[in-house]
């Protein structure tokens, strides 16, 4: 019971501790998690399921010959240049992410980006999906925000909130207004 967060990729469980304590079965799913969290809300019940900044996986050999080298440069490159080729991504609109070797397995990261690509794991169905979810995306995060409004479409209890001033890290770029939205979901007063 309480809240389960799947981080997404380089994602640390301590990023989400301003998060709101919540009672219940509540699943946070960001990113490559909450693509992971779709995978989980199809085979297990959860009293509410919070979705942010999250793709859809669909077969895509470009995409995955990308993860494949994404994958290869974690298990070879230097740290810092890693990082900063990562957080240099359009995806992230400029957001840095600090992030520290000593806190990874990088075998384990290549790992996941082989076997958790969207282009890899199997296409969500969505409508089997019975847990109440709120699906965020920033407004400045064209890509995904595209993919919420479809999602959203598909899901049976869903709603959508667009994070005002956020691209694709809502979480690190408008944590209060994440949690207030967040408070009013989980109907935490």
């Amino acid at each position: 019971m309480g809240l389960t967060v799947l981080p997404g990729f380089l994602g640390l469980p301590s990023d989400f501790d301003f998060l709101p304590r919540v009672a219940g079965n509540v699943l946070l799913g960001y990113s490559m998690g909450g693509r992971l969290a779709l995978d989980l809300l199809q085979r297990e019940r959860f009293d509410k399921a919070v979705i942010i900044s999250a793709g859809l996986n669909a077969p895509d050999e470009a995409r995955r010959q990308r993860d494949e080298a994404w994958a290869r440069r974690f298990e070879t490159e230097e740290w810092s240049s890693l990082m900063q080729a990562w957080n240099a991504q359009p995806v992230f609109g400029g957001h840095v992410l600090e992030r520290r070797e000593e806190d990874y397995d990088r075998r384990e990261l290549a790992r996941q980006l082989r076997e958790y690509s969207p282009a890899v794991l199997p296409p969500p169905r969505l409508e089997s999906i019975e847990t109440p979810v709120l699906w965020i995306a920033g407004e400045r995060d064209p890509k995904y925000l595209e993919i919420a409004l479809r999602a959203v479409e598909r899901l049976r209890t869903a709603e959508l909130w667009i994070c005002p001033h956020a691209g694709h890290r809502v979480p690190w770029e408008q944590p209060e207004l994440l949690v207030t939205r967040l408070r009013s979901f989980l109907d935490l007063h």
